[in-house]
């Protein structure tokens, strides 16, 4: 990286809490104002320091604070564009900074390097260029304009020169990720103003209900709590514009107060932008207000600075019960839709009704996202673009376009994969991971450059760069076969790279990848066709094992089936066989099995059980109508032919039901005369029971879900040793040749003696 946009570029940029330092990246913006105007190339730090401020307070509001311009001013030097008079003479703290006094005294200069300097005065387009860059990269699309006047670079040479045939969309799309340090669009607060986020909001389940609470005229404290990134703050701006009745599909005119307050006819509402924010004592005084005036209040909180405010709040007023306890119940309930009761916290001197959104089903909501992405208005804008019938991101996303639903069900599975296998992600995280899936990171103009010097024809022209950006690489952390170690900072990257998805599925399938006559089990789109072909040619040779695991994860997210054999494919390429009925019965809120597949299934389940609580597999009984719970060394580390029979519970007394609150499938066991135990079917206990029940060897479960199992049969045992006859036991013996028998006898307490019952 030796060029001047390289340099300027990829200069280090520190990105926490959500996003990125702007810093630096303001400071280069003024540093190129100034070199466009023709400007002394030494700028005074004193003049830094003036402007700096300046530039803080009207775009970059959290460092206004502490104003330490002398940060980037001395820091720049190490990106090796920028250099410090008298630098080495400077003291610095132990982290490198400079003294900001010490620049005022000696009145020290800094500015871009000399050779930097005079070719960009000689090239006012580069820099308009540069700063085109910069201001995709780190800011919001609406600062623009302003930014640039600020800074002394006219709005009209940008929009002519560098701008021409370039769809802001693609910018909006690469600030929602920080690929590039940056991520300017990525908070709830930024999005609020921007004009290309309305089209992709997807409406929480949540809002309906959270809406009819405010307005109904009982006055009640409603808390949106939960992780970074899970959607509180984009709840409360819906909320928000219902209670205003403002237009959905428009921005904001100005940012959200910290605490707003909108008049009703029932009475006044008021939202809080985030709790977290404030000082303890802040916290205190306005929770106080809430409980104590008139009308709703709609709370934004973190889950720590909440509890802590609330419990605070509680022993402050004399509120009884252990109250740490009830809140982190209610934090731990599901949201239920339609209804707010089991979320309401009595005691408080009004209603406390607490919404823990980390427990809100996001993977729904996170896919859809995918698919108002690819439908965007924006698109239009590159309808004029001379590079639009080849562009790589337009076939990236003309070729997602042409599976219609089945892209939203590809990235829905895969995403349920990962949050009950590796963990759950934010909605903020996956709208990061899907944008940057979509962009690959490219902007226009590398998309254009790419059309531009490819010798080949048509949609041809295209290939190299969609290569470097395909959907169905960047989704899973790969480029062009290889891992993409510099988007790994993506949660959701590193967490779909643990998958190592394209490993080999079946010989057939493995038959027809390097086949030159191409696969008969599934189609690709058109826009595909070159790209599969080259990476065909590729895969036949015996180091092309990077380009077969490419192929399989295109077909994997662009294969439209011709047959039902795909399933296998689908399947074996999740390492998850009972997924997708898993993710179908969520959708559902049910079971989608007929009596029939509800009985095989609940017997598949109740076999695998037998295993695992005797050792024995089912195929060695007789008797595969019951489950035998015995007595087995608790590390089963020894084989154990013979075991002391717990408890006989008949298969019939088993059948397959649907949690509503917890969202999932469940295996219960009715006792006659009342009484039941449910286990919890979560997606890795599915699997587990499918793989085994088909005779799979492979494959150990989790510690959480062994206790699980072991906890089921615990409550098993305490609901049937209440009816069970000290007189019988039970042995289960095996063979020599394997079979188990049944071994029972009755043991007569009163002549003690014990008999064989025959």
């Amino acid at each position: 990286m030796n060029s001047i946009e390289d340099k300027i570029l990829n200069m280090k940029v520190y990105h926490g809490a959500g996003q990125s330092s702007l810093h630096k990246p303001l400071l280069v913006l003024f540093a190129l104002g100034y070199c466009y105007l023709g400007r002394e190339r030494m700028i005074s730090f004193l003049t830094i320091d003036n402007i700096l401020k300046k530039l803080f307070k009207d775009f970059y509001a959290i460092a206004l604070e502490n104003s330490n311009t002398h940060y980037p001013f001395g820091k720049l030097e190490n990106d090796n564009f920028w250099i410090i008079e008298q630098s080495s003479q400077l003291k610095r703290t132990s982290v490198g900074h400079l003294s900001k006094s010490e620049l005022l005294a000696k009145n020290i200069h800094a500015g871009f390097t000399e050779d930097i300097y005079y070719t960009l005065k000689n090239d006012k387009k580069r820099i308009i260029n540069i700063a085109n860059q910069l201001l995709q990269r780190y800011f919001p699309l609406e600062q623009h304009a302003t930014l640039l006047a600020a800074v002394g670079l006219p709005k009209t040479v940008i929009e002519e020169d560098a701008l021409d045939a370039h769809n802001g969309f693609i910018a909006y799309l690469n600030s929602l990720h920080n690929l590039g340090a940056g991520g300017a669009n990525a908070l709830a607060e930024t999005q609020a103003l921007n004009h290309y986020f309305a089209p992709l909001y997807q409406p929480f389940p949540i809002v309906d209900a959270v809406w009819s609470a405010l307005r109904d005229g009982c006055n009640r404290v409603v808390v949106l709590t939960g992780h970074a990134g899970d959607g509180k703050s984009t709840v409360a701006l819906d909320v928000l514009k219902r209670l205003r009745e403002l237009p959905p599909d428009l921005p904001l005119q100005e940012a959200i107060k910290e605490r707003e307050v909108i008049l009703l006819p029932g009475g006044s509402v008021t939202v809080v932008k985030d709790m977290s924010e404030l000082s303890a004592q802040v916290r205190l005084q306005w929770l106080d207000d809430a409980f104590n005036q008139s009308g709703s209040w709609l709370v934004i909180s973190n889950t720590g600075p909440l509890l802590n405010s609330l419990h605070d709040f509680s022993k402050l007023h004399g509120i009884s019960g252990d109250i740490e306890s009830e809140l982190l119940a209610k934090m731990d309930t599901p949201y239920e839709e339609g209804t707010l009761e089991r979320h309401t916290l009595p005691g408080f001197p009004k209603d406390l009704v607490i919404l823990n959104l980390t427990r809100l089903d996001n993977v729904v909501l996170g896919s859809r996202v995918l698919t108002k992405m690819l439908n965007h208005p924006a698109w239009a804008d590159c309808i004029d673009c001379p590079a639009e019938a080849a562009c790589p991101l337009q076939l990236n996303r003309r070729a997602l376009q042409s599976l219609g639903s089945m892209v939203e069900d590809r990235a829905r599975w895969v995403y349920q994969r990962l949050t009950h296998y590796e963990q759950r992600l934010t909605l903020r995280q996956m709208v990061a991971h899907l944008a940057l899936s979509l962009t690959g990171g490219m902007n226009c103009s590398e998309a254009q450059r790419y059309v531009e010097n490819s010798t080949a024809k048509g949609a041809e022209k295209g290939v190299e760069g969609l290569a470097k950006i395909i959907f169905s690489e960047g989704f899973f952390g790969y480029r062009n076969g290889e891992p993409w170690v510099e988007a790994e900072g993506l949660r959701a990257v590193a967490l779909a790279r643990r998958l190592a998805a394209g490993g080999p599925v079946a010989v057939d399938y493995e038959r027809q990848l390097v086949d030159r006559s191409g696969m008969t089990w599934a189609n690709l789109p058109k826009e595909l066709e070159g790209l599969s072909r080259h990476w065909s040619m590729l895969a036949v040779n015996s180091t092309g094992v990077r380009w077969r695991f490419a192929l399989r994860r295109m077909l994997y997210l662009f294969g439209q089936p011709t047959g039902s054999s795909t399933n296998i494919f689908l399947d074996t390429f999740l390492r998850s066989p009972k997924l997708r009925d898993f993710d179908r019965w969520q959708r559902e809120h049910r079971v989608t099995l007929s009596v029939a597949e509800k009985k095989k299934f609940c017997k598949a389940c109740l076999r695998v059980l037998l295993e695992f609580y005797s050792g024995f597999s089912a195929g060695q009984f007789h008797d595969q109508d019951h489950l035998y719970l015995t007595l087995r060394r608790a590390d089963r580390a020894v084989v154990q032919p013979t075991q002391w029979v717990a408890a006989k519970l008949p298969f019939d007394a088993f059948d397959i039901d649907f949690d509503r609150h917890q969202h999932l499938p469940t295996l219960r066991y009715y006792r006659t005369g009342g009484g039941e135990v449910v286990l919890k079917l979560s997606l890795p206990l599915l699997d587990y029971i499918q793989a085994r029940n088909e005779g799979e060897l492979g494959g150990e479960l989790a510690r959480i879900h062994y206790a699980q199992l072991e906890a089921f049969r615990a409550e098993l045992l305490r609901m049937e040793n209440h009816a069970r006859a000290l007189e019988e036991i039970t042995l289960l013996r095996a063979r020599i040749d394997g079979q188990v028998c049944i071994h029972r006898y009755i043991f007569d307490l009163e002549q003690n003696t014990l008999e064989i019952d025959r």
